[in-house]
């Protein structure tokens, strides 16, 4: 048995922890940053203008038409 491999474990596993860590970091900024952004466009009416302009496709152009975009989505 060879000795000090007890450290060499522990400190693996604390480098381990650390990558976790980081890659969870990373994805709360992440998702914070794209709730920012979105904020940031429904508070300029952006996303208001996608969304009228999405359900325009068939508005007045009848029923047929109508119901075709919302089969097709």
């Amino acid at each position: 048995m060879r000795s000090g491999g007890g450290a060499r474990l522990i400190e693996n596993r604390l480098g381990q922890s650390t990558l976790e860590y980081l890659l969870v970091l990373v994805a709360f900024v992440a998702m914070v940053g794209a709730l920012g952004l979105l904020w940031h466009a429904a508070r300029d009416g952006r996303l208001v203008e996608l969304a009228r302009d999405a359900a325009s496709h068939g508005a007045g152009q009848g029923a047929p038409a109508l119901l075709k975009d919302i089969v097709e989505f």
